[in-house]
């Protein structure tokens, strides 16, 4: 019998929702552990308490990109990381800039703002919303210009969508990014485009973010 693919996290988290849709994309079941970080179980594995991980029998990896790299070549079913190495490259150059930047200024910066803004009454954090929003700004209209009518690399549907789609999902929440995606027509079309795909839709998060 072959052993269970498990993935540990808070089921809001970004990055857990890319290796999950992966998952899905590749027909593979893939059972959601909810754990937080820091959680016994998930510094078990990582050693800096950070989600997700995973769990495939004798298996424990940690970090996202190595997780979805590990689901990819273990299991059959279409693949996501081209083999052409300038195509793959551009794969990678989107998965790390999502890591290093992207995620960086919409979501622990900008959508945390709302979600855990620190402030005395609980609400919005203006002064952190103010000082990132125009980073957020430039990266989604840069992302915009790079879907054209299309995806990420090209015309195939990659990890770099599935690690993207996520925080570009959170985007449509909060009022100002809200805004700036509606006047962005290739990245609304793009990100229609994903919201249609089954791994999409079961993968997504609770209602309150």
């Amino acid at each position: 019998m072959m052993s269970e693919l498990i993935i540990m996290s808070v089921p809001q988290s970004n990055f857990a929702r890319s290796v999950r849709m992966l998952a899905a994309e590749k027909g593979v079941p893939c059972t959601l552990q909810p754990d937080a970080p820091h959680s016994d179980p998930v510094k078990a594995i990582s050693p800096f308490g950070k989600v997700p991980v995973m769990k495939h029998g004798d298996v424990e990896i940690f970090e996202a990109s190595a997780i979805a790299r590990y689901i990819e070549a273990a299991f059959d079913g279409p693949k996501f990381f081209p083999e052409d190495p300038a195509t793959a490259a551009k794969v990678e150059e989107w998965v790390s800039l999502h890591a290093t930047q992207l995620d960086k200024s919409m979501i622990r910066q900008y959508a945390f703002a709302y979600i855990f803004p620190g402030t005395d009454d609980g609400s919005p954090n203006q002064d952190v919303i103010k000082g990132c929003i125009d980073a957020v700004k430039m990266q989604l209209e840069y992302i915009d210009g790079a879907v054209g009518d299309g995806y990420l690399v090209g015309d195939d549907f990659t990890y770099a969508d599935m690690a993207l789609y996520p925080t570009l999902a959170y985007m449509r929440n909060f009022p100002e990014s809200s805004a700036i995606v509606k006047e962005c027509a290739n990245l609304t079309a793009y990100m229609d485009k994903i919201d249609a795909r089954e791994s999409a839709q079961s993968t997504k998060p609770p209602k309150k973010a």
